[in-house]
């Protein structure tokens, strides 16, 4: 890279590398590919995408503006560490030198991105890490307490388990009045086996139970009378050796208590940004989005815990749902650990951090090198090949 071109900007003081404007640059291809693909439903071409445009903008005037805001951004993230003292920990340290070394470098170096630059872009992801924890974590300036936060994750978080029950026969096609009636009855016989536990944990473990039941009645369905059903059960094998010195077999089973549950996130309704979406309207949900929907909607809203009830999904399926107490689930061995806490902490304040720093770099003056954009413009780089995800 000349000496003309050696930054391709200077946000607030601080001269912004090529190599990181370029790196910007294949992000946000790969973003407006993305975009691109949502609306027609089939990935473009490096010659298609020469002619979109993106809201108001053409491809490339669209790519080079969100490189810019992403390195307005990489900036404010550099000065912020270094205003608070920030110090990344040798082991970070080593994590970005090894991804770094691990990285297939043909397309970054064949667009004269630099080694140096990638090291400066994956340092600037921990900082920005680093600032998150700092302003938003636990009992930080702008976070809340541990308790607040389990509190803010039970509130969005459900523990669930389900039987899918099938209302159509093997071939799909509609019950008789018969069969419905049958399966109806077999349904509330379920319904009360689960919900004649007096422990709710044994009725958590009871919905395994029925459905074991549930699958042989499916199976007795669809073999014949006289074949023989066979359960495979995982256990754990171990050698050891006993007092004459041979080898004697001990087999352990672990049960996990939470088998076969699932966590459900609570659904958020979300607006897209004008700036950045390729069309303003959204499209109309499918059957099977509207029925996910209503479910989210049931279990977060009406569902009683620890009480299995009937829930029609849709017209070919009934569920018999269960809601646990997510509550006692969040230990640290289990739904509360580090990496949770941390998922939590950015699922609740996320946004909020980018728009800090999104209010940090209003305040930035930008001036363009502007040797360099025409040099570096997204369609003379070598990104043909460039895959949708990477």
């Amino acid at each position: 890279i000349g000496n003309g071109t050696k930054y391709a900007l200077t946000v607030d003081g601080y001269e912004v590398p090529a190599g990181i404007f370029i790196n910007n640059e294949i992000s946000a291809y790969r973003t407006a590919m993305y975009q691109i693909a949502m609306t027609n439903n089939s990935v473009p071409t490096f010659e298609e995408m020469k002619k979109v445009h993106i809201g108001n903008m053409e491809a490339e005037d669209w790519i080079q503006e969100e490189a810019t805001e992403t390195c307005k951004r990489f900036v404010a993230v550099e000065k912020e560490f270094d205003k608070i003292g920030g110090k990344l920990t040798q082991e970070e340290e080593d994590e970005v030198s090894n991804y770094i070394k691990s990285m297939d470098k043909d397309l970054t170096e064949g667009n004269g991105i630099g080694e140096e630059s990638l090291l400066i872009v994956q340092r600037n992801t921990y900082k920005q890490n680093y600032l998150f924890k700092h302003y938003y974590g636990i009992d930080s300036e702008r976070g809340c307490s541990e308790d607040e936060l389990k509190q803010y994750f039970s509130d969005n978080t459900a523990r669930i388990k389900y039987i899918a029950i099938k209302t159509t026969d093997a071939d799909g096609a509609a019950l008789s009045e018969d069969e419905q009636r049958e399966l109806d009855d077999m349904i509330d016989d379920y319904i009360k086996e689960i919900n004649s536990e007096t422990d709710n944990k044994a009725k958590m473990q009871k919905v395994d139970e029925v459905k074991e039941e549930y699958n042989e009645y499916l199976a007795a369905q669809t073999t014949p009378d006289d074949s023989a059903s066979t359960t495979t059960t995982t256990t754990t094998t171990t050698a050891t050796s006993d007092s004459s010195g041979s080898d004697a077999t001990t087999t352990t089973t672990t049960a996990d208590p939470y088998a076969n549950e699932v966590t459900v996130t609570k659904y958020t309704t979300t607006v897209p940004s004008e700036d950045n979406a390729v069309t303003t309207t959204q499209a109309e949900e499918t059957e099977a989005q509207k029925a996910e929907r209503a479910l989210n909607e049931k279990i977060f809203g009406d569902l009683p815990t620890y009480e299995a009830v009937r829930y029609q999904y849709d017209d070919d399926t009934v569920y018999i749902l269960i809601k646990g107490d997510i509550t006692e689930r969040l230990t640290e061995d289990d739904l509360w650990n580090e990496e949770q806490i941390l998922s939590v902490l950015t699922q609740r304040y996320g946004q909020d951090f980018i728009d800090w720093i999104e209010s940090i770099t209003d305040g930035y003056t930008v001036e363009k090198n502007n040797s360099a954009y025409r040099r570096y413009a997204p369609f003379k780089l070598d990104i043909e090949d460039v895959s949708l995800f990477g």
